[in-house]
């Protein structure tokens, strides 16, 4: 049993705070909270939250679980307790590991972490990604190319049967073939989420109410600039997306970063870069200068040269009512573990949200869309222990969030020193 006295409450079910709060937890979950002190003694942990404010864990919408088991750390220390792993890996394949792609078997690595084998966010993961054929990545990624109705069909019931959480689609599909996914993601109870493909285009996709929508994609293609919409068409688009309740992922760090070799020394000297490891940096520098390499053989500039843009339909978004979550896209260049997540609150306040709209859409607004309101995003009696402590109220002050005091997991309570004890010792295995 845990008791954390005298903290002044964040709940997220709204902006109010509440002050001198006791809350009381047991077997991962928030038991009590009342406005005195709990009589239990004995074998109880205290922590005291004298002038401290108490809100809920962070909520990752879209990463990437790669191959470095350090991330789940980094996760952690930054306050985020959950993620939704957006491409997911079942075996391994020696040709994932030659190219330092992703290894993790993804199911097993989210039983794991809710037996309590492993210490990270808690996650929630799609299978592997479909895609047309030919599709964007290479084959021998953990992918599928359709190719045909009955394909498709065998591959959701897979994925479903196995235990993934939802489908992820890449824009490579035909519009015949999203529309069979749509169909048979519904039979098998599964949603799906992902990119926009091409030949569906944005309204369409929102007419078949997809889960969310990543990157903004279709409200802006850095691919495919001649299909870019007007902003007036985009105001159109918005106030559909929030009508149809499809939920937006925009990863403006990701869009931010991409290609962006003028500021990659910039990146470098970020702090998160420290605990990067020594392949991985070698991996970013690869990426990102294909990356750009790809753009300038296409003739056209990359997602940064956007980011006015991005964050111009992020208002617009806002505006309309329509949700938005926050996610980093971690597998591009220079996108940290743990430490994006700050980066991309820090743009979405730059597009417009308000201190509160942006920690809501990481708290209670991704557990609405998770579907997971009854155990996640909010600080209430019944929720999974997935807090975070800080010093300072995160409402006047976003940064206060990522210097918080301590990051509670299932209940289990990692302090500052704790979770910087876990960045000491990946820093010096670098």
């Amino acid at each position: 049993m845990m008791i954390i006295n005298n903290v002044t409450i964040l709940s997220m079910k709204d902006d109010r705070l509440t002050a001198g709060q006791y809350v009381k937890i047991e077997n991962e979950t928030i038991r009590a909270i009342q406005s005195s002190p709990f009589a239990e003694t004995g074998d109880v942990e205290i922590v005291d939250g004298t002038d401290q404010y108490l809100m809920p864990g962070l909520i990752n919408m879209h990463t990437h679980l790669g191959d470095n088991p350090d991330d789940l750390q980094l996760y952690l220390v930054n306050g985020v307790t959950t993620i939704r792993n957006m491409w997911g890996y079942g075996r391994f394949k020696p040709m994932n590991w030659i190219m330092g792609t992703r290894v993790f078997d993804h199911l097993t690595l989210k039983r794991q972490i809710e037996n309590a084998e492993v210490v990270g966010p808690d996650i929630i993961t799609a299978g592997a990604l479909l895609d047309g054929n030919p599709p964007v990545f290479p084959k021998y990624m953990y992918l599928h190319a359709l190719s045909d109705r009955e394909q498709t069909r065998r591959i959701i019931e897979r994925q479903a049967l196995q235990g993934y959480d939802f489908i992820k689609i890449y824009h490579a599909l035909s519009r015949q073939q999203f529309d069979e996914i749509m169909i048979y993601a519904g039979q098998y109870n599964m949603r799906v989420a992902g990119h926009v493909p091409d030949d569906v285009g944005v309204m369409h996709a929102l007419d078949s109410k997809m889960w969310t929508m990543e990157h903004l994609y279709g409200f802006i293609n850095p691919y495919r600039p001649d299909l870019n919409p007007d902003m007036e068409t985009v105001k159109v688009l918005s106030h559909q997306a929030a009508e149809k309740k499809v939920w937006q992922c925009p990863t403006l760090v990701a869009n931010e970063r991409l290609a962006n070799t003028a500021m990659q020394k910039t990146y470098e000297r970020e702090r998160s870069f420290q605990y990067v490891s020594k392949r991985q940096r070698k991996g970013m520098r690869f990426l990102q200068k294909a990356s750009e390499q790809l753009y300038e053989k296409k003739g056209i500039p990359g997602n940064h040269v956007y980011m006015d843009d991005y964050k111009a339909i992020v208002e617009l978004l806002r505006r309309a009512g329509a949700g938005i979550l926050v996610g980093t896209d971690k597998a591009v260049p220079y996108v940290v573990a743990g430490f994006s997540e700050h980066r991309e609150m820090a743009l979405l306040q730059d597009a417009g949200l308000s201190r509160y709209e942006v920690i809501r859409a990481a708290t209670a607004d991704a557990a609405k869309c998770l579907g997971l309101s009854d155990s996640l995003g909010t600080v209430e009696v019944g929720k999974r222990a997935n807090l975070i402590l800080t010093t300072s109220n995160p409402l006047d002050d976003l940064n206060a969030i990522q210097m918080h005091t301590g990051v509670f997991k299932a209940g289990v309570f990692y302090s500052r020193t704790e979770c910087d004890a876990m960045l000491s010792k990946i820093q010096s295995a670098i």
